[in-house]
């Protein structure tokens, strides 16, 4: 058998983080600019101003941010590539039936199996390994919806602190976990970070960094095409919840109590899906 080469191909849309700059006015007629998406008041984000500008050329007297009412300076620019940039790891797997096997250090404290699914778009955690690792999944947590074999699936979503391979760590993983499987996935917020080959005849994966997190083209271990379906998602679900609200017969009492709750419950979702794209200083362009 020939060695399998996969190599990862990601769909970026829009401008680095770094080159976006938002403009908003306050209550007094004051205007703000700043690159970080986050440090503009939530009530002012959807009127912000993007303009495909680099940071660059902006005067630093004139990039503002907002923190509760007084400028600070904008935060330094990232490095044009990580150092780890270009290292390379060789990581035996075994395998398991078709697929390929390996061990997974998470958050640097429980170790477990997974099989490698580069067709996942996120890593996923077994239930008991969540446990393990001491992690909520409880009602409140955000869900996201799966498309498999069996159908949809929905799952709570969690924040790794590390994923570890073989001596290839990444940091800040997003990832989900499911009640009904034994073993995990491990899908694509980790190996974003890569470019990867896998040599299913010899079994040996081939990991090297790629600089796509320290240039911006992956924030919060997505790309922008990545964000842009996480919102795309869970705007279809809230719009399909308020148009059955609009349908149902308002003698139907209790069936739309019911969607109330749900569409209260993927309002509360949108919230916690911002304050990730905060978190990972995502820009407007990647959250429509």
């Amino acid at each position: 058998m020939r060695p399998v080469v996969v190599l990862l191909a990601l769909a970026l849309c829009g401008a680095p983080a770094g080159a976006e700059i938002y403009r908003w006015s306050d209550a007094n007629g004051q205007v703000h600019f700043t690159q970080d998406l986050s440090q503009v008041p939530p009530a002012h984000r959807r009127s912000a101003e993007g303009a495909a500008r680099s940071a660059a050329s902006e005067s630093n007297s004139r990039v503002q941010t907002y923190s509760g009412g007084a400028a600070r300076a904008a935060p330094p620019r990232r490095a044009a590539a990580d150092s780890a940039a270009g290292q390379v790891h060789t990581i035996r797997v075994a395998r398991a039936g078709t697929g390929m096997m390996v061990n997974v250090r998470l958050n640097g404290k429980v170790t477990a199996p997974f099989l490698i699914d580069t067709g996942a778009s996120d890593v996923l955690l077994p239930q008991a390994v969540a446990d393990r690792l001491g992690l909520d999944t409880g009602p409140g947590r955000r869900t996201k919806r799966y498309s498999t074999a069996n159908g949809i699936v929905e799952h709570p979503t969690v924040m790794l602190d590390s994923v570890s391979v073989g001596g290839a760590t990444v940091k800040g993983v997003p990832a989900s976990v499911s009640d009904s499987m034994s073993v995990g996935l491990l899908g694509l917020s980790f190996f974003n970070h890569f470019t990867y080959n896998i040599d299913a005849a010899n079994g040996v994966v081939t990991l090297q960094r790629n600089a796509l997190a320290s240039s911006g083209q992956i924030l919060g271990g997505r790309s922008a095409a990545q964000w842009q379906a996480e919102y795309a998602n869970l705007g279809a679900r809230i719009e399909r919840v308020a148009g059955e609200y609009e349908r149902k017969a308002e003698s139907k009492a209790r069936a739309r109590r019911e969607l109330e709750a749900e569409r209260a419950r993927l309002d509360q979702q949108l919230d916690q899906l911002e304050e990730e794209a905060d978190r990972a200083h995502v820009p407007m362009a990647w959250r429509r």
